[in-house]
């Protein structure tokens, strides 16, 4: 094998230790299947009479808001695992070796994606249960799922990122949910935007949630897509560059 580093093979060879460990992990695996249906029903039962006295199919609204949010509470472990590496001695270990410096940050996210199709598919389930369906039958679903799992990839990075600078793995925890709180509450995920103040309107209308949620909800509606499609694909673009650019130039503190 080349001594050369390699970001594919690097990233494939660090995934799968990702995917090994949190597969063994019952606390993971729970996450992923009794969270997402958890908040589902919650959200089901205290907004649905609500958003349908304002004309709002809420079957239809809620499942692309708490599949963002299973995705968002996917890539939050991944601060608190590459903090655990970091304590552990394991990052030390692989930056002193021929890896590619890019490799450990994305390959955390190959794996909160894989984890991610688990809560994604049980959030599909639950929600054709409640009553959703996509409009223009499989083409919407599968792509619904290819925007929650790219979007859990690049939010993995950053997530990642966090893990890197956070002084113990509950630390970075803790810092993870510094932009997981605003960017949720601050989007079209629970209220239309339209109900925020006017101040806020434009942050909320446009920032990566809000445009993910877009785009998720025109697939389930079968609504316009070219809009949202390239405004998610914008954000997803430049932050996962932001991202991987970051992965390679910082260091991990000690």
């Amino acid at each position: 094998m080349s001594s050369r580093p390699s970001l594919v093979r690097d990233t494939t060879v660090l995934g799968g230790r990702a995917i090994a460990l949190w597969t063994r992990n019952p606390a993971s695996m729970a996450s992923a299947l009794i969270f997402p249906i958890v908040f589902f029903t919650l959200f089901n039962l205290v907004a649905r009479r609500m958003m349908t006295a304002r004309g709002f199919d809420y079957a239809q609204l809620l499942p692309a808001t708490v599949v963002v949010q299973a995705m968002f509470f996917t890539a939050m472990s991944a601060a608190y695992w590459v903090a655990n590496d970091r304590l552990t001695g394991m990052t030390p270990r692989v930056r002193s070796m021929p890896v590619h410096r890019a490799a450990p940050l994305l390959a955390r996210s190959v794996s909160e994606m894989t984890r991610g199709v688990i809560s994604v598919v049980v959030l599909l389930i639950v929600g054709v249960i409640a009553g959703m369906r996509f409009q223009v039958g499989i083409q919407g679903a599968l792509g619904f799922v290819a925007v929650a799992l790219v979007f859990v990839a690049v939010t993995s990075m950053g997530m990642g990122l966090i893990g890197a600078m956070g002084s113990t793995p509950e630390a970075a925890s803790s810092l993870a949910s510094v932009p997981y709180l605003p960017l949720l509450m601050l989007s079209n995920g629970f209220v239309p935007v339209e109900d925020f103040p006017g101040w806020l309107q434009g942050f909320a209308r446009h920032q990566p949630v809000t445009r993910t949620i877009d785009l998720m909800r025109a697939l389930i509606d079968g609504g316009p897509t070219l809009e949202p499609f390239w405004w998610w694909v914008g954000w997803m673009v430049v932050l996962g560059v932001v991202f991987t650019v970051l992965a390679a130039r910082v260091r991990p503190v000690r």
